[in-house]
């Protein structure tokens, strides 16, 4: 809301009064202000009357049903049956790694979108073309980025990578119709990285600033010890019990759903009673699988430490956990493939060589014995599982139990040759979704619900003061702060070089933005001006209409030195890196406009769209540059009088 308050009033915001101190709105990265979901609400009715909430939550529903769509119409066209392929796309959206993003806020949005991108790769694969396709990578690729937590995006556009590399394979053995040659995998990861690095050149006006603003300068982000990135570190017991029992499972690490999942931690016992096709690549989907379940663990493994110290930009990044969220799109091509081959060989072959229901039966057994040798009050799975936060009723373990059995005996029921295998199909469907709702609803933290500012209410704050009022949160911090004491907490002082006159001297505000303060000095003598924004390079002033040097104060406050008499000074926050990034985004959606425009029909319409595409993109540029200093003003009244150079008021 802090930055869509600008936007309502004309203004991009470069920079944000208070946030931390006072930063670059880089820093408020978890307002999304380059992902569509945060303008959606802030243009939806009702927004600015109170109903921020309410309007957030709704968009991030409807993201979360799409991306669960756009999933089921992949693994339909991967010739998984209906009932399948409503379970696998639910499973892989609604689970506890996705509710803890939801609690999180910016990370489900991250979360989608690298669920949409590895659905526009697999997409590309199977049904490759010249214009959805492209398209869709580039799309899914921005989302991806521009969802608005650093972290996941980071783990996402990892995961995106390691899906890419297997892709391939795992539709050929899944749809072994689709043929894999090597020129044909070398074209599409070409392919893929090409329209990838579209994407992240589109997101560029939010990395460059993020970049080169925000994480250049955040001692509590970087160079901290191995011990700071352990930090709700989950462990052994707990992550285990997110294949068994969700809700006795740390939040921060937490990825269970159903006991479905359970099947593709059991797989390779599967594939040791043939040869089907696909064999090699379900392995290596199962070592991946098990490489970062280890790796979320934190500390009881190796492989966290190796992953923290030698990945790029890994060791600026806490709770382990949270590496989870490339679990599930693991299990959906691992189930995808299970359920494929044992619907085939139920369908074509007298003796099924993978032995479907066996295998679910046995899965069911191992179900049953974790939940007898697991203790269900484990001290060692943490103080932040849903048992401990919630204490929710005993009918909930005693429910998710005989859920997760169920779950995993009608699924024996129909990939079995029964005549009612589809009635059980259409049971397994209902079974699972209530499992999870329950799941989900006692899965983490409930609290009341905060009220959420009106627009009224946002111009009567800023009008008394500019500052920001949230939580700026952990690690938000600039290196150097202003360091508040009661001679430093006002908007702007003046001090006089020369104290001995008896005339006071008056600072007013005239013009308050983000970007941009003008105020208006009455010096009886010569003197400094000094400006609570924290002192910073890409502080510029002029001082009626000339270009003046700013001095750091002792506090970190900013100063000018202004001569005797009357003088507008004016206050600029500049961010080259913003202005460097947005030009390429705008270049790149030219480019990106320009590509589509030629499947128009009509030559002339073609014309048309090409200068509409230049013009639009030279435009928005223009308007947006015009916006950071030019928007309305937001009235912030402010007036300090000295008598003698010793009292004030404002």
């Amino acid at each position: 809301m802090e930055l869509q308050y600008s936007l309502v009033h004309g203004s991009f915001p470069l920079f944000s009064p208070g946030f931390a101190g006072g930063r670059s709105s880089a820093a408020l990265t978890l307002g999304q202000m380059f992902h569509p979901l945060s303008h959606l609400a802030a243009h939806s009715f009702g927004y600015w009357d109170g109903h921020a909430l309410e309007w957030n939550t709704f968009w991030r529903l409807v993201s979360l049903g799409l991306t669960q769509l756009v999933l089921f119409n992949l693994l339909r066209k991967l010739q998984l049956r209906i009932d399948f392929a409503f379970i696998l796309s639910f499973l892989t959206v609604y689970n506890q790694r996705m509710l803890d993003m939801f609690r999180y806020g910016a990370s489900l949005e991250s979360y989608t979108g690298f669920l949409l991108l590895c659905a526009a790769m697999a997409y590309f694969y199977v049904a490759p073309s010249r214009f959805i396709g492209p398209l869709s990578v580039i799309a899914a690729t921005y989302l991806l980025i521009c969802g608005g937590h650093p972290q996941i995006a980071y783990l996402g556009l990892l995961g995106a990578a390691l899906m890419c590399l297997v892709i391939p394979n795992a539709v050929s053995a899944i749809r072994p119709d689709i043929i894999l040659t090597s020129r044909k995998a070398l074209v599409y990861y070409l392919n893929i990285g090409s329209y990838a690095c579209i994407g992240l050149l589109l997101a560029s006006a939010y990395t460059f600033p993020l970049f080169f603003e925000f994480l250049r300068d955040t001692p509590e982000r970087t160079g901290q010890p191995y011990a700071w990135s352990l930090d709700w570190s989950g462990n052994w017991a707990g992550e285990l019990t997110s294949f068994f029992n969700p809700l006795r499972s740390d939040v921060h690490g937490a990825f269970g759903s159903s006991s479905l999942i359970l099947i593709a931690a059991l797989v390779p016992f599967a594939l040791f009673s043939g040869r089907q096709k696909g064999r090699e690549i379900m392995i290596a989907l199962w070592f991946i699988l098990i490489t970062v379940f280890l790796c979320s663990i934190g500390a009881d493994t190796p492989i966290h430490y190796f992953f923290w110290h030698y990945v790029p930009f890994a060791n600026t990044f806490r709770v382990p956990g949270r590496i989870t969220m490339l679990l599930p799109p693991i299990f959906m091509l691992i189930l995808a493939w299970f359920f494929r081959v044992a619907d085939d060989e139920a369908a074509t072959s007298p003796a099924p060589r993978i032995s479907a229901e066996s295998f679910l039966l046995q899965a069911a057994a191992v179900f049953l014995t974790a939940w007898i040798f697991i203790p269900g009050d484990d001290p060692n799975s943490g103080m932040r599982t849903p048992s401990v936060i919630q204490h929710y009723p005993a009918w909930v373990d005693i429910f998710i139990l005989s859920s997760g059995l169920g779950c995993l005996l009608l699924a024996a029921i129909r990939v079995s040759r029964f005549r009612f295998h589809m009635v059980a199909g259409l049971l397994l469907c209902c079974l699972v979704v209530i499992q999870a709702s329950v799941q989900l609803r006692y899965g983490t933290w409930v609290t009341e619900r905060t009220p959420t500012p009106t627009l009224a209410q946002m111009n009567a704050e800023k009008q008394s003061d500019l500052a920001f009022r949230g939580n700026p949160g952990y690690g938000m911090e600039p290196t150097a702060m202003v360091e508040r004491t009661a001679k430093t907490s006002q908007f702007a002082t003046f001090h006089r070089i020369d104290t001995t006159a008896p005339l006071s001297d008056r600072v007013a505000s005239v013009y308050t933005s983000y970007n941009r303060v003008i105020l208006r000095v009455n010096a009886y003598r010569s003197g400094y001006l000094t400006f609570s924004a924290p002192y910073s390079s890409q502080w510029h002033a002029s001082v009626d209409a000339k270009e003046s040097k700013i001095y750091p104060t002792d506090q970190n406050e900013q100063s000018v030195l202004l001569s005797a008499g009357a003088h507008d000074v004016e206050f600029r926050f500049l961010s080259p890196a913003s202005v460097a990034g947005m030009l390429i985004s705008c270049f790149t959606a030219l480019l990106i406009g320009l590509y589509v425009s030629q499947y128009c029909i009509s030559r002339w319409v073609r014309a048309a769209a090409i200068v509409a595409m230049i013009l639009a993109s030279i435009g928005f540029f223009i308007f947006w540059k015009h916006s950071l200093y030019n928007g309305q003003d937001l009235q912030t009244r402010y007036v300090w009088v000295s008598d003698n150079g010793h009292k004030s008021e404002r």
